[in-house]
């Protein structure tokens, strides 16, 4: 039967109350396309376009709940149906009706909001992003909120060394997330360049464009959260954003170098919902998966790698996924020079020698002994001498293996040499300290966060 006049004000209602408790993007795409097929006794059905959409209006119980409250003075039953679980009856019910499209009410004067650039990379997807076994979950719930935002992990917090993958993940999900809801408002954007949108809306009294631009968004996507510790008024910002957004059921994306747990300059309320959702963390690829990163990089060459040449690749290279395709390129690079169509060992072997000795020149250059002590004692808090002194505290000792280890690795200075410096040690105690190191690189996430800062100071 046709619906009634109280039926149309039902839905109208539910319209009015979602284009104001959720993002445009988000009502335009699950609400306006929804149809109210019938009211009867205290059920109504509603028609979506996909199964998908079923799900995200199943979580609406507010909308309806509050809609027919004031309009039938009762709360309804929902039916929820995708055109396959349409029967026979429900499409003669359908017909039968009237068109249900939403009235738009007379005091309703919708905000047409400014276009807003995506800062997307189109290069990264997730095709192209390599995960092994100790990345697999993290991968899984990036895919999984592209399909459901704002639902199981929001905000999702993803930590982990740099040069892992974090910002190409960031990526990806935003080009997936626009494959998947084409009408949606989303931003990536660097802890850096946020703070310079604050302070530019704060200097030219713009805020209001400010909070239109971040606070309506369906998807935002934050990286290297832990910049803002020292940003007093962006934190505040930033914390009332995050609560717009998650209230609206946006999702929200963050990385970090650290969990939130060590997010020791960041307020207390901040850091707590960080943890709202799901924190997970992106490791150093172990071989295995580093042979499978190089493969997928060097089918792009146009050369032929033989599987003895990557394999060597990335026996040489195990701290990074960007230092790992800066290998690649430097191999390429040479075999293009010698016109080699095929790329050997010994090929690779030269090219990773020429790479090391290049860095080892210019941090030569920049760096020394003495700054690089001085920089490991202030990062860890202890005096310089201590370094060099004859303590053997546990946390003096990992901090003078960490200093010995940068030494080695950056300078490549003699392993007596090194000794020199530190008390006049014997060479097999350094070089007992670069093994150390090495070790715990591979596995243990404090020690491969504490070097990766340490050398972006260093190197910065």
């Amino acid at each position: 039967m046709p619906l009634k006049e109280s039926d149309k004000r039902f839905w109208n209602r539910v319209n009015e109350l979602a284009r104001q408790n959720l993002p445009k993007a988000t009502y335009d795409y699950f609400i306006a396309p929804a149809k109210l097929i019938s009211v009867s006794g205290n059920k109504a059905k509603i028609l979506i376009n996909s199964d998908m959409h079923k799900d995200f209006l199943k979580r609406q119980t507010d909308l309806f709940n509050t809609a027919s409250l004031e309009v039938y003075g009762d709360v309804l039953t929902i039916k929820i149906l995708s055109d396959a679980d349409m029967s026979d009856a429900d499409r003669k019910e359908m017909n039968r009706s009237i068109e249900t499209r939403t009235e738009t009410p007379d005091n309703f004067s919708e905000t047409i909001l400014e276009p807003v650039r995506t800062n997307l990379q189109k290069k990264y997807s997730f095709d192209n992003f390599v995960a092994g076994d100790q990345n697999r979950m993290t991968l899984a719930a990036a895919l999984t909120i592209t399909d459901s935002p704002g639902d199981l992990y929001n905000p999702l917090f993803i930590f982990g060394n740099s040069g892992l993958g974090k910002t190409h993940l960031l990526h990806a999900i935003g080009n997936e997330f626009l494959k998947k809801h084409p009408r949606s408002r989303l931003i990536y954007v660097s802890s850096e360049a946020f703070v310079t949108d604050y302070v530019n809306a704060s200097r030219k009294k713009q805020m209001d464009s400010f909070v239109e631009k971040y606070r309506n968004l369906d998807l935002l996507l934050l990286d290297d959260v832990q910049f803002f510790s020292d940003k007093e008024g962006t934190k505040n910002e930033f914390f009332q954003t995050f609560n717009a957004l998650h209230e609206k059921g946006a999702q929200i994306v963050l990385t970090s170098d650290r969990p939130p747990s060590e997010l020791n300059n960041l307020e207390e309320r901040l850091v707590s919902r960080f943890s709202w959702g799901l924190t997970t963390n992106i490791t150093i690829p172990d071989f295995e998966t580093r042979m499978a990163i190089l493969m997928n990089k060097a089918e792009k060459t146009g050369l032929n790698f033989p599987d003895e040449t990557i394999s060597y690749i990335a026996s040489q290279i195990n701290s990074n996924v960007r230092e790992l395709e800066g290998a690649l390129n430097q191999v390429e690079f040479l075999a293009k020079m010698e016109k080699n169509s095929t790329v050997e060992i010994s090929t690779a072997e030269k090219a990773i020698e020429n790479l090391r000795s290049s860095n080892s020149h210019s941090r030569k250059n920049n760096l020394n002994i003495t700054k690089i002590k001085d920089e490991v004692s202030k990062y860890f808090h202890l005096p310089v001498a201590d370094l060099s002194g004859p303590k053997r505290i546990k946390e003096i000792a990992y901090a003078r293996q960490v200093a010995m280890f940068l030494i080695r690795d950056l300078l490549a200075t003699s392993l007596p040499a090194i000794g020199q410096e530190f008390g006049k040690r014997d060479h097999t105690t350094v070089m007992y300290a670069v093994r150390v190191i090495t070790d715990k690189l591979k596995n243990d996430n404090e020690t491969q966060r504490d070097v990766d800062n340490l050398k972006r100071k260093l190197e910065g």
